[in-house]
């Protein structure tokens, strides 16, 4: 689908913070906001959690969101580095795919001076990409094929319930070639799921599962659904 610009004040990322906000200087014209739309919309971030969800830790987790919050803080090291995080918890509700969210923000945020509209993050949610690639067997999506040639160089990946279905063997070599090739060339990933170690060997197998984990660092969250609580 082709980006289409449109400026809308009450939806803008810097509002709160803005002096322009709500100024005759706050117009379609502001080079933030275009560039800060521009982002969001080609990263494929659903549309409903694209605008920072409010959070607040259960006292298991204070630990593992004061860690986030320090790369959240330091996302151009994060991604120059081409370091990787795993967000994973036994629970539902309780901060990963948010805080893997949170994190690419930041990131914009952090990039979008200069930029150029360019690509820059690509959410991916793992069951709905692996549906789309079986899909695309027998019919051609051309902006899905544009998305999946995007995946091997742009600077950050968040991969969503990694592992959150049972892999066949196409499944498997398709998400390996895409995770593998990001691996080889440095760059970032961030993967949400709900599998400890021994449970991720066993759902991607070796090869895979070492990518997530191993080439990672793994933030553990213990808490309960966290949903509607502020942060």
């Amino acid at each position: 689908m082709a980006y289409e610009y449109k400026f809308d004040k009450e939806k803008c990322w810097y509002k709160e913070a803005c002096s322009k906000y709500n100024t005759l200087d706050c117009n379609p014209s502001c080079i933030r906001y275009m560039e800060m739309d521009y982002l969001m919309q080609n990263s494929g971030i659903p549309r409903n959690r694209q605008y920072s969800a409010l959070l607040t830790p259960s006292k298991q987790d204070v630990n593992s969101f004061v860690f986030l919050n320090e790369i959240k803080n330091d996302m151009i090291n994060f991604v120059e580095n081409g370091e990787s995080l795993y967000i994973y918890s036994d629970n539902f509700g309780n901060g990963k795919t948010t805080w893997a969210i949170k994190l690419m923000q930041s990131w914009f945020d952090k990039i979008w001076a200069g930029n150029g509209f360019r690509s820059r993050g690509i959410f991916i949610h793992v069951p709905t990409f692996l549906t789309k690639i079986k899909e695309g067997i027998s019919r051609r999506d051309e902006d899905f094929e544009t998305l999946k040639s995007r995946l091997m160089d742009v600077d950050l990946v968040i991969w969503d319930d990694i592992a959150a279905t049972k892999l066949s063997d196409y499944d498997h070599a398709n998400l390996l070639t895409y995770i593998d090739q990001r691996k080889l060339q440095e760059l970032s990933n961030i993967y949400t799921g709900n599998l400890p170690q021994e449970e991720l060997q066993e759902a991607l197998g070796n090869r895979l599962s070492s990518r997530v984990w191993n080439d990672s660092i793994p933030v553990r969250f213990l808490g309960a659904d966290r949903r509607g609580i502020k942060w």
